[in-house]
């Protein structure tokens, strides 16, 4: 199977493309509003075939995309972007020496630690890269995380690629707990969780991999715990 796409709510939708040289999926986010289509990460310039399957799925095509919203500048979340000639692209000013994109200024290099563009709140979170961003849909009530948090290379939940997903949660939970975050940068991996948690999100749609329904900041809750637990105990050491 080359690709999943499923809707996630009302006007949201994913497109996980199995990416076998990683042995992981690659996420991508449609958003159909009334004056287009905006489109958040865009895995690999290899996978351009698979963003024009699911526009057409929706009855779309790539001039329809109007606005692309980039988590982070690596080359899976950026190079599909080069098929939509009509959109405005959006991407931390900090990405700019690290994006993987072979025209860069054809990003707008304009956000900033937090903001509103559109109906998009975003908030800078770090830690994976100088300036990832997580985006929040208010009116939807959903997270996009990028790869701050993220299933890359882990199988789906055994409830399918848009569920609740208690066993990724646990895992990520387990991970955290074992040390797969660094020392040098727990505290930064807070902080950004600290401020995606400030949003009501019922649905955390990440970079890679599932696609979280329902208790979102419960989530986040939980892993702040952790966190700060694993903090405490290095201060004491």
């Amino acid at each position: 199977m080359d690709y999943l796409f499923e809707s996630v709510k009302e006007n949201v939708y994913v497109l996980a493309i199995w990416d076998s040289t990683w042995n992981s999926y690659n996420n991508c986010y449609f958003i159909v509003q009334e004056d287009g289509i905006t489109l958040i990460d865009s895995s690999k310039e290899m996978h351009s075939a698979f963003l024009v399957q699911a526009l057409q799925q929706l009855g779309k095509s790539p001039e329809d995309v109007k606005l692309v919203l980039a988590t982070h500048g690596h080359e899976d979340h950026v190079q599909g972007t080069s098929i939509f000639k009509n959109a405005k692209k959006y991407i931390h000013h900090l990405e700019r020496s690290f994006i993987e994109y072979q025209e860069p200024d054809e990003f707008n290099f304009d956000l900033l630690n937090h903001g509103v563009i559109q109906q998009f709140e975003y908030v800078w979170v770090g830690n994976h890269t100088p300036g990832s961003l997580a985006f929040y849909l208010k009116p939807s009530k959903v997270l996009f995380t990028g790869d701050f948090l993220c299933f890359f290379g882990d199988p789906l939940s055994k409830d399918g690629l848009v569920s609740a997903g208690n066993d990724l949660r646990h895992e990520w939970l387990e991970f955290l707990r074992n040390g797969g975050v660094a020392k040098e940068t727990l505290n930064g991996f807070l902080n950004g969780l600290i401020a995606m948690n400030a949003f009501d999100a019922e649905f955390m749609c990440t970079g890679h991999g599932g696609v979280l329904v329902g208790d979102i900041k419960s989530f986040i809750s939980e892993l702040l715990t952790v966190g700060n637990k694993l903090q405490d105990e290095q201060v004491i050491k």
